[in-house]
């Protein structure tokens, strides 16, 4: 649908237009009405327009200064100028911007507006239909194009018998130009393209595609370049050269500028790995296929640089001689909620493995092993699900090719583990006041007094009270509820249970005294998050 927005300083005018507009029946969605142009500019950016609908004569940008501002970034655009102004100079300036239709106030009638708007539509909506067409079109040849090369890649890494002749034969059949004594190989790793991909909601594929047009850009200003997709997370670059010695100094700066660009216009981090020059395809083919097939070399690479390819060597050490004594420390961290103990001990823990280079494979099993323990422990400490299931947990961590990224998983990972432990959080170094935490976390759906808890404890109830008070900073009932209402998130979130019903699995005997708590603790009632969720 096209969208549309009022603007005029004359409020009667914009109130009787945007009620008498038959908008939906012309297909247009009246997205905004202003009293002048500088607030609908600025409101506007964030979603410009299709026809904009203006008076001229307004207080802090007129009609046609707003208009000249929305032709540099949207020339497609249309406007009609409602107007009391007959002057010629103003009628003028308005053909200057394009504007479709200039209509005098005095002599306005909603169904002459009516008309114009329903010329515009069709105007509009056949502009973009050829423009798609022509965007499909280009997609099309696009994807010919990428074919055709990635067909050339695999043939030069499995066609064992080619001649360089032949070579260079074919690939000018594909309308590829290869001619050159040397051939610089280089690839491309876009880093972490699960989360990026996730977060922009997009395909692998068309992130590849956007960062092989910026790559493109950058390397044609000094050389001459064929990239290929390999798959949907690393790009093949091959530098055609004369001199490889020079090529390879002035490629180092290029790749290093198209690392920037890419992060400046995709906000996506990708990391260049160069190989050593070839003479044909033979060399080539040597050259490529390690760095293609051996992903563990990469392991200990910093992510968004560029790296010379070497094969890596890794120690045979023992990862689990201290794995006890680590785990013991990152259990109690996370039952404590302490944060700064967490990151401190990951990045010791990373320093040692970093230094150690102990192999890949053995990091990952250690970190899942780490993982599905610490799980294990929260579960039956604390009486939570597990966060992700192992399947997931194995996929996950499987999945990550560098230390770095590895390490910033860890962290979100037992950041959100941390935050959902945080509310049942054992904030006490006193043996009474944990086990009092622990005694309500494993008995949340009954009802807990503070007398039964002393009692419990053998200790004597307002002592108690104000040991609790003391060593957590929270009454001992607004705990119990804080625990409860935590609960209760869960189950309105994964069970099919009614607000009545969970109220009383919790143990409440009032269905709206839970709903209050429910309500001051999260800002919402039970019924409205769950809508919300």
């Amino acid at each position: 649908m096209l969208t549309a927005i009022l603007v005029d300083d004359d409020y009667p005018v914009v109130r009787y237009l945007s009620q008498s507009i038959s908008w939906k029946d012309l297909g247009i969605e009246l997205i905004g009405c202003y009293s002048n142009g500088l607030e609908a500019w600025e409101d506007a950016q964030q979603r410009l327009p299709d026809i904009v609908i203006t008076d001229i004569g307004m207080p802090k940008m007129n009609g046609l200064e707003m208009l000249e501002k929305f032709s540099k970034i949207n020339p497609r655009f249309r406007a009609v100028i409602l107007s009391c102004h007959n002057e010629f100079h103003y009628a003028q300036q308005a053909m200057k911007l394009k504007v479709s239709d200039y209509i005098l106030k005095e002599s306005l009638k909603v169904e002459q507006l009516q008309d114009v708007l329903h010329n515009l539509s069709v105007d509009l909506n056949e502009e973009k239909k050829q423009a798609s067409e022509v965007i499909k079109y280009m997609q099309k040849d696009a994807l010919n194009r990428s074919a055709l090369k990635e067909k050339l890649l695999k043939d030069t890494l499995y066609q064992p018998s080619w001649t360089k002749e032949a070579w260079l034969k074919h690939a000018r059949l594909n309308g590829i130009v290869l001619d050159a004594r040397y051939y610089l190989p280089v690839i491309v790793s876009i880093d972490r393209i699960s989360e990026v991909s996730r977060a922009r909601n997009m395909y692998d594929y068309t992130i590849a595609f956007a960062v092989e047009n910026i790559l493109q850009e950058v390397l044609d200003t000094m050389h001459r370049s064929v990239i290929f997709h390999h798959n949907n997370c690393e790009l093949v670059v091959w530098i055609c050269c004369e001199d490889p010695v020079k090529e390879q100094q002035l490629l180092h700066y290029s790749l290093q500028n198209a690392i920037s660009a890419v992060q400046q216009y995709l906000k996506i981090s990708i990391t260049c790995l160069l190989g050593r020059e070839a003479s044909g395809p033979t060399e080539l083919r040597a050259v490529l296929m390690p760095m293609m097939k051996e992903l563990n070399h990469r392991f200990y690479l910093e992510e968004a640089r560029v790296h010379r390819f070497e094969k890596s060597s890794f120690a045979d050490g023992d990862m689990y001689a201290e794995y006890a004594a680590f785990f013991s420390r990152m259990n109690d961290a996370l039952a404590l909620n302490r944060s700064e103990s967490l990151e401190g001990m990951l990045n010791e823990w990373a320093k040692w493995v970093k230094k150690s280079r102990f192999h890949p494979a053995d990091v990952k099993e250690w970190v899942l092993q780490l993982l599905m323990d610490l799980q294990m422990k929260t579960k039956v400490t604390l009486q939570v699900q597990q966060s992700i299931s192992e399947e997931k947990l194995y996929d996950a961590v499987n999945g990550i090719h560098t230390m770095e990224h590895l390490l910033s998983w860890i962290r979100h990972y037992l950041k959100e583990l941390s935050r959902k432990l945080s509310v049942l959080s054992i904030q006490s170094k006193r043996p009474e006041v944990i086990r009092a935490q622990q005694y309500v976390i494993q008995h949340v759906t009954e009802k807990v007094t503070l007398e039964e808890i002393a009692g419990y404890l053998n200790l004597n109830a307002s002592y108690f009270s104000r040991l609790f008070k003391r060593e957590t900073n929270q009454n001992f009932i607004e705990y119990v509820n804080m625990v409860k209402l935590e609960k209760a998130k869960q189950l309105l979130q994964k069970s099919n249970k009614s607000i009545e019903e969970i109220s009383d699995y919790l143990g409440y005997a009032n269905k709206s005294y839970f709903i209050k708590l429910f309500k001051r603790e999260y800002g919402k009632t039970p019924s409205e998050y769950m809508s919300w969720n």
